[in-house]
């Protein structure tokens, strides 16, 4: 059993006080049954959401620049649905804090795990993962890869005590790095050919910083940006990239299936390798879209922002 402590941050007492609270709630929602989580938790976070319309104008400027053709009746409908998810995805990562190696299979069922097994055996690998159902599970992968390392790579926050909680939350297993994005490079090539095999798996659908080489790729109708560090590594190290297609099962369940995007070998460009994963992204959305993070603002760049900066745009 690993012991979650995922943390190296030095705190103030106030701090610290307030990671004891945020954990002991945690651990005391993690023993709760499902009745009371789904049945009752995630009803009353959800009718919270609606009633206070969290992101309201964020998620509904998203869904109608994505979904032009539907009616408002029908934006109104994904986003009470996306709330549901929203409050699902909380509840999901509240009650992460009681997970370990004994909860394998009841949160993720990867639905190709023998094939995918056998294919990156001995080998470093790229996950592309995104912002759709509970992110958080995806380093579960470590319990199928215990003979390796799986580096969680992640954007910190602001808040040291939010930083701390899910450092601590995301520790699965003691194979797993947490490894800063600005780190991402530099924390390979050190730990690579050490005799074990890497697992690097990035959340790729954020938006990233604003560059004279921004590359754009058209995504759910309109030009946009994704953060393509994953792409880049895959290709430099000629290591393969996996699209990480996800269904949901049930509240708090989901189903994984790895897809080869990039085998290691291939003359390609990061924008090609992510111009796959956007186009199955965009997939996915499309089917089960309350399924996406549409609270935060994915279009906040856009090529003319960088023609205006830059004096010039990579708009193609």
């Amino acid at each position: 059993m690993c012991e979650k402590k995922g943390n190296n941050l030095e705190l103030n007492l106030l701090q610290r006080l307030g990671l004891a609270l945020l954990w002991g709630f945690s651990r005391a929602m993690s023993v709760t049954p499902r009745w009371f989580r789904f049945g009752l938790f995630q009803p009353f976070l959800t009718a919270l959401f609606r009633v206070v319309g969290y992101r309201r104008r964020v998620i509904d400027s998203n869904l109608q620049s994505s979904f032009p053709e539907k009616s408002k009746s029908e934006i109104r409908k994904i986003r009470n649905r996306y709330y549901s998810t929203l409050s699902e995805v909380v509840v999901d990562t509240i009650c992460l804090a009681g997970v370990d190696i004994r909860s394998r299979g009841k949160y993720i069922i990867w639905e190709n795990r023998e094939e995918h097994l056998r294919a990156v055996d001995g080998r470093d690998w790229v996950a592309l993962a995104s912002h759709f159902g509970c992110w958080e599970y995806f380093p579960m992968y470590a319990w199928e890869f215990s003979n390796a390392r799986f580096m969680s790579v992640y954007h910190p926050l602001s808040s040291k005590v939010f930083e701390a909680y899910y450092r601590r939350i995301r520790q699965f297993a003691e194979n797993i790095d947490q490894v800063p994005m600005t780190q991402t490079p530099r924390h390979y090539i050190s730990h690579r050919s050490k005799g074990y095999s890497i697992c690097l798996g990035l959340v790729s659908d954020q938006s990233p910083s604003l560059a004279a080489d921004t590359e754009w790729i058209n995504f759910l109708g309109r030009p946009t940006a994704f953060v393509d560090g994953g792409a880049r590594l895959a290709i430099k190290f000629k290591i393969p990239a996996y699209f990480s297609h996800i269904r949901r099962i049930k509240p708090g369940q989901y189903g994984v299936t790895l897809e080869l995007i990039y085998d290691g070998e291939e003359d390609v460009s990061p924008t090609d390798i992510m111009r796959r994963y956007a186009e199955r992204l965009e997939r996915m959305i499309i089917k089960t879209p309350e399924l996406w993070l549409w609270s935060h603002k994915r279009w906040k760049h856009t090529p003319e922002k960088q023609a205006r900066r830059f004096g010039k745009s990579t708009l193609e």
